[in-house]
């Protein structure tokens, strides 16, 4: 198996699940991963019974306490530790700590391991061959370990890992041969956990099979060998660039920038103004300014294989007035109000965009494909979702909240249609008083004359004890409110009169919070009605309040809602489908130069 992306260990590092042990894997069952082991391990005597102390061990396995949970002195759960000297297999339970198989052995490179259980008994095969039969154990009861990398005070692995699969069942030499090489879905029958461990960035270590026991890494680290970047020929710098670092692109360049470092891509941003999203940090440069000068010396010396200029036609003319000579991407991800404005206004500015951008990127949005391709048919043109990391932000377990709260997020301005939220609001709570509605804005942003209709329309609806206003709150806050707001029985309700894609949708979405939303065309490719989300006529109160109710009081399609909208948006908008699609842009654009 070619291993790409992979994790690496250094010392003092784990990867933790949720059930540290799989106390429903009785005595039978495999434990098979991929190890590069980076240091030796200590070496000890078999033996069935004692505790032995177990010192300078190289976890891969945690041999996780038998009792744990429940207090069964009778259980011992069962580790690896892997060394360039080895692998040694470990029971634990009450006073009782020891090593039933050690097989002293050189691993230098990539070796892939299987622990075979039957019926209490231990079998070693080392890349797919036989190498060991380990002795019977003691203990009524072994079950496999969930926790990976080590543990205090008996020692950490040192290497790289990856492929990490837990089975029910004892696999045969043939069977262990037929998968040893190739990635496997997580639907295989029998495979009971499955750690791919090739996410290549975030603190979330997927588990494949529908048991979802994800684990949180602490400490190791993602690597992403030099190999994967070849097709690039060289260290590639890309600048993307927009007005204020808010909002849905905002939330956009931290996605593409988690997806495209993974191929070694540099991302660097540069926003004109300050705004609330400097508060979300990513380890990379973000430039803040709005001098001539300042940009021109960030764009000279910065080595941009492209620049991706997101709406500011202003500095798209200066950015190729200032000698750049590397591609120049003009960027649309929303504009204005309505689609017809949409098309005015890349109608008045063709002259420009064709004649100082090399290529025209948007997200799969109707209106801006159509106006596109009308206004701009012999321009270059790319045309590919937008991306989402899932593992970092996803649905949180959180305390429920008795009252139904319905949820809403975007700025206090004419397109994001606050007025109609508020008054579904307040339609709905004549019937449950006890609704909560909760609005995540960005307070920086607007004009003063909406602020002011904002506040008078909430006196005027009486809506004062059943609203609360969020201001300002960091993205990684944003999973905690989605998760409550699905499990309290309510719901997103998105009102905007134009989408160009609507995170705020897509990150309720993934956090089983169901959306009622406006069909303001960017969220088309998130909702389907009645099955990932529902819809409603825009300005049609009546309507709106029929589909709420709806969603909220018939349970069956309201989880069925739910699900099938995680689903949807991790099938379909992974940062590898991105990085795929970017990466093809860039070399189109590089062949065509």
């Amino acid at each position: 198996m070619e291993h790409n992306m992979f994790l690496t260990f250094k010392g003092n590092c784990c990867v933790n699940t949720k059930d540290q042990l799989f106390i429903r894997l009785k005595n039978t069952f495999t434990i098979e991963f991929w190890a590069k082991p980076e240091g030796t391990h200590g070496v000890e005597q078999e033996k069935r019974r004692g505790n032995s102390g177990a010192t300078n061990q190289r976890f891969v396995i945690v041999p996780v306490y038998g009792a744990y949970g429940d207090g069964n002195s009778e259980r011992a759960g069962i580790g690896v530790s892997v060394g360039t000297n080895g692998v040694s297999v470990y029971e634990h339970a009450t006073n009782h700590f020891t090593t039933t198989l050690v097989l002293e052995t050189s691993l230098s490179d990539w070796t892939h391991i299987a622990i075979v259980y039957t019926n209490k008994t231990p079998m070693l095969y080392i890349n797919g061959k036989f190498a060991k039969r380990g002795l019977t154990s003691s203990k009524k009861t072994v079950v496999p370990s969930g926790v990976l990398g080590g543990m205090i005070p008996h020692g950490f692995y040192i290497g790289s890992l990856r492929e990490v699969k837990i089975w029910s069942t004892a696999r045969t030499k043939h069977e262990i041969n037929q998968n040893m090489n190739n990635e496997l879905t997580g639907n295989e029958t029998g495979l009971f956990a499955y750690w791919k461990l090739n996410e290549g960035l975030g603190l979330v270590a997927k588990d494949a099979t529908i048991n979802a026991n994800h684990g949180t890494i602490k400490g190791a680290k993602w690597r992403v060998p030099q190999s994967v970047n070849q097709h690039l020929n060289n260290e590639m710098n890309i600048l993307f660039t927009f007005f204020v670092p808010s909002g849905g692109v905002e939330t956009l360049n931290r996605q593409r920038y988690y997806a495209l470092n993974k191929k070694g891509i540099n991302c660097h941003f540069l926003y004109t103004q300050e705004g609330t999203g400097l508060q979300n940090k990513i380890d990379t440069s973000i430039f803040v300014t709005n001098n001539d000068d300042e940009i021109k010396n960030i764009i000279l010396n910065g080595n941009y294989e492209a620049i991706v200029v997101g709406s500011d036609l202003l500095l798209l003319q200066k950015i190729k007035k200032f000698g750049y000579q590397g591609s120049l991407i003009y960027e649309i991800q929303g504009l204005g109000f309505n689609k017809d404005y949409a098309d005015h206004y890349l109608k008045s500015h063709a002259s420009v965009i064709n004649n100082y951008c090399d290529a025209i990127l948007y997200p799969k949005t109707p209106h801006l494909i159509q106006t596109f391709e009308n206004n701009f048919p012999l321009k270059e043109k790319f045309c590919f979702d937008n991306c989402f990391n899932s593992e970092e932000f996803r649905y949180q377990i959180q305390p429920k909240n008795d009252k139904p709260i319905i949820g809403w997020v975007g700025r206090i301005e004419e397109n994001k249609n606050w007025n109609d939220f508020l008054l579904i609001g307040a339609e709905l709570i004549k019937e449950n008083p006890t609704i909560q509605l909760w609005m995540f804005e960005d307070n920086t942003i607007g004009k003063k004359s909406e602020r002011i209709a904002f506040e008078q329309k909430i006196t005027e609806l009486n809506l004062k004890n059943n609203l609360t206003v969020y201001a300002n709150q960091p993205h990684s806050k944003m999973a905690d409110y989605f998760s409550i707001i699905g499990d309290s029985g309510g719901f997103l309700c998105s009102t905007s009169k134009v989408e160009g894609f609507g995170y705020a949708v897509l990150e309720a979405m993934i956090c089983r919070c169901p959306v009622l939303s406006t069909d303001s065309d960017g969220v088309r490719s998130f909702i389907k009605h009645d099955i990932t989300g529902k819809f409603f006529e825009s300005g049609n109160i009546n309507a709106a309040v029929k589909e709420a109710q709806e969603l909220m009081s018939k349970s069956g399609l309201r989880e069925e809602i739910r699900l099938k909208g995680v689903k949807h948006i991790e099938e379909n908008f992974s940062p590898d489908k991105y990085t795929k699609n970017f990466i093809n842009m860039i070399l189109s654009l590089r062949n065509k130069s």
